[in-house]
């Protein structure tokens, strides 16, 4: 069973960095219901966090690690949770490859056979909807690690028709 399918599920529905994915060992997972998490060691900003899964608002995530972890439970401790075909740690330029393949695939390349959207997009993409379902930015900061809450204040920019909308719902 390849990694990939649930690795993209992970980053769409978490906003976590590709990086902070293709790092994550094992013991890391944490899939006790009510404290589903995953433990990210020295992500980008330098700092340890949980990135909290919740069942509902991460069903395929949560029902994505339960699968693999009963597939894969001989994996232990430090070990990678994703593994390349040659039992390797999933590399970014693997991972880029097979969102090539995916994109190309789904009929989402450019001219020039490259993909017209970029895998960090996951993650803006669940920023923003998270800030669209009216999210506090203090939360959208803490679910996308951002240490600085300018980097979090980009996402602040609210699509015509939420807008639209939150002016019906003032009538």
């Amino acid at each position: 069973m390849q990694p990939y399918r649930l690795i993209f599920t992970i980053l769409r529905e978490t906003g976590m960095r590709a990086s902070e994915v293709i790092r994550l060992n094992y013991q890391d997972i944490c899939l006790e219901p009510g404290r589903e998490g995953l433990h990210l060691r020295e992500p980008k900003n330098g700092y340890d966090r949980i990135v909290i899964l919740d069942p509902d608002a991460t069903p395929r995530t949560v029902r994505g690690l339960r699968s693999w972890m009963r597939a894969h439970s001989a994996g232990v401790g430090y070990e990678p949770l994703f593994r390349s075909n040659r039992q390797t740690r999933v590399s970014y330029r693997v991972l880029y490859y097979q969102w090539q393949l995916l994109c190309t695939k789904a009929g989402l390349i450019d001219v020039h056979g490259q993909p017209r959207y970029t895998i960090h997009q996951l993650r803006h993409t669940r920023a923003t909807e998270l800030v669209e379902q009216g999210h506090q930015l203090e939360i959208v900061q803490r679910i996308l690690g951002h240490r600085d809450p300018r980097s979090t204040q980009v996402y602040a920019e609210l699509s015509d028709g939420v807008v639209r909308q939150a002016l019906r719902n003032q009538q």
